[in-house]
Order: C-alpha cells, then sequence, then structure tokens
C-alpha cells in the first residue's frame, strides 16, 4: 500500500495543505486508507480530519465497530501526540430518516425517488465539510468494486486519482487497488491503534454468510452483492447482508422482520393518501402515507424499541413528528 500512501503524499503537496481530510465508513476500503493517513499524519507532522457519516439508521454491526475505533484512533493520536480531529455527520432532525418516513409520510426509498441518499448522507456531510478550509480529501473508492463505481470512477476523474471538489479538493488514492491487495494488506498488518483487524474481517466473513465467491481477474468478488448500510434501506430487494449476520447476533432478526414489515404495509396502494405533500390530488396508490399508516408505523417502531431495549428514535424526532401530524390533519385527514 506504499504507492496509495506516495500519492496521499503527493496530493497534500501539490495543494499546499498541513492538514488532510480522510471518510471513514468501518468498512474494508476505508479501514485500511485511515491506516495510512494515520502513518502519513505521523510521519509529516500534519492534521488528520476523519469525517464519518451516521445516518442514524445505520447497521448496527458495523455502526458499533465503528464508533468503537474511532475512540481507539482518538485515544491513540492523544497518546502519540497526533493531531487529529474526528467529525461525525448525522442528518438534521427535520431531514432524518423517522421524520420523512413517519412524520411527513415519504413512501420507502426507491431508485425513483432515492430521498434518503440526499437528506441522509449528502446534506450532511457537505455541512461538515463547510467548516474545513484549506485542506484536502481522501476517499477509498475503488474501481473493481462493481462495474457501476467503475463507470462512475471514470466519467468523474479528473486525473491524477483526482474527482470533483467537496469545498475542497477530493482524492481517490485506491481507485485502482485490487479486492485481493485489500484483504492481504488487513490480514498482514497491525492497526497503529489498540487491537487488530481480526474484527473487520470477521464482520464481512460474517455477512458474507454462504454466498460463494467468484472469481475475477484481479481476486475475488462476493456473488451476493454484499453491502453495508442502513438497516432499514429498501434500495435493495432483500438485504442479505443482515439476513446473513443474524446467524450471529439474533437481535437483528427483529430489525429485518421490522424492514419487511415497512416494505409490506408503505407498499400496499391502500396506504397512500393520493395527494402529494402539498395536498394536489396525485392518483390512487401514489402520494404521501395516511396518517393512520405512519402512526401504525411509529406503534411498531416503539414496540420494536422495548423488545430490542435500544432507542432507536430520538424524543426530538417523536415531538417533531407529532407536530408534523398536528399540520398534516387538515390536508390528508386521518
Amino acid at each position: 500500500m506504499q504507492k496509495v500512501k506516495e500519492r496521499m503524499r503527493r496530493a497534500i503537496d501539490k495543494e499546499g495543505c498541513d492538514s488532510f481530510v480522510v471518510s471513514y465508513s468501518g468498512g474494508k476500503d476505508s479501514t485500511v486508507l485511515l491506516h495510512l493517513s494515520l502513518e502519513l499524519a505521523k510521519e509529516e507532522n500534519l492534521k488528520l480530519i476523519v469525517v464519518h457519516s451516521d445516518t442514524l439508521v445505520e447497521n448496527p454491526i458495523v455502526h458499533e465497530h465503528a464508533f468503537s475505533t474511532l475512540k481507539k484512533v482518538k485515544d491513540y493520536c492523544y497518546r502519540e501526540g497526533v493531531k487529529c480531529e474526528v467529525k461525525v455527520a448525522t442528518p438534521d432532525i427535520k431531514y432524518t430518516y423517522w421524520v420523512n418516513l413517519i412524520g411527513k409520510g415519504y413512501p420507502l426509498p426507491s431508485h425513483r425517488f432515492r430521498w434518503c441518499q440526499d437528506k441522509l448522507k449528502i446534506k450532511p456531510v457537505k455541512k461538515v465539510m463547510k467548516e474545513i478550509k484549506d485542506s484536502v480529501m481522501f476517499v477509498g473508492l475503488r474501481s473493481d468494486e462493481s462495474h457501476d463505481r467503475a463507470r462512475s470512477l471514470k466519467s468523474r476523474s479528473r486525473g491524477d486519482f483526482r474527482l470533483e471538489d467537496n469545498g475542497i479538493p477530493v482524492y481517490a488514492p485506491m481507485m485502482d487497488v485490487s479486492e485481493e491487495e485489500i484483504w492481504e494488506f488487513l490480514s498482514n498488518s497491525e492497526p497503529p491503534y489498540d487491537g487488530s483487524y481480526k474484527d473487520v474481517i470477521s464482520i464481512y466473513k460474517e455477512a458474507r454468510g454462504e454466498c460463494p465467491l467468484i472469481p475475477e481477474k484481479n481476486g475475488y468478488r462476493n456473488g451476493c452483492g454484499m453491502r453495508f448500510g442502513c438497516w432499514v434501506c429498501t434500495l435493495v430487494r432483500e438485504d442479505k447482508t443482515l439476513k446473513n449476520q443474524i446467524a450471529f447476533n439474533r437481535e437483528l432478526k427483529h430489525l429485518y422482520e421490522f424492514r419487511q414489515f415497512l416494505i409490506d404495509l408503505c407498499n400496499d396502494p391502500e396506504s397512500r393518501s393520493g395527494l402529494n405533500r402539498k395536498g394536489e390530488p396525485v392518483g390512487y396508490g401514489k402520494g404521501a402515507l395516511k396518517i393512520s399508516v405512519r402512526k401504525k408505523i411509529l406503534e411498531e417502531l416503539l414496540l420494536l424499541e422495548k423488545r430490542l431495549g435500544k432507542k432507536l428514535i430520538s424524543s426530538e424526532e417523536l415531538g417533531l413528528i407529532k407536530h408534523i401530524w398536528e399540520k398534516d390533519i387538515s390536508l390528508f385527514g386521518m
């Protein structure tokens, strides 16, 4: 991975920065990038800014792993005198998943109406990035993740691993790194902070379950299209990752079943009001969810909280949801 670190060093020199930003999700690629970033920050006496995006409905296994790692990183940097700042990007309360779904009655996110990406990820990260000046950002995107990712990176590339700006220049120094190289690095390296990479390797093994590994030119690809993201995600037909993880954490079965409950209820034409958020007719089986349906979802979500003994929705979200309902009754009725 020395080539990746050299690319990062060249980009920092080119941009004339004394600090740099790394995007960390908790996945294998961003874990490798974080490792190299910590080494580079210490070697060059640079300030490292770690940005983590938390949608508030993340896969709980990855969420716990990511925040545990971030704490270890902060402890390591304090102990070693490495200049480091961790920024967690979360959606504003008016944009959270539950406020939009249960409060405003948005339909479930789909490829035709992918409202979640903008409200839960893009807006929060942009807000955090506005606070960062005179720096450069590195992301762990790789071309061999998928054909779609390869096409996307090719269209966004400006040469020399540079992508578009996000308030500051963005680079993808791992663009040509293979899956095999990623696993080789994690299997043969120890993190600069406490612990090992056995935990992240284990997360992927559990998520893969019985899915086959398909041989490719530079290694292997998971045959099940394994992905980590929000546990409520409906952009995939079936969340095989969450389903496979149930074998190792039975609590996830309740989340998996609740996701299916959402799909069955919200995709029923009878659940839709036939009106958009402005109260304009859009036709049967379309428009915002009926308030009675929103209430049913909230009831089931609160029951799920009790079953798990964990908070899934904040008191602030509950307050805003009820306020939205009060205003919406005049438009949508019950």
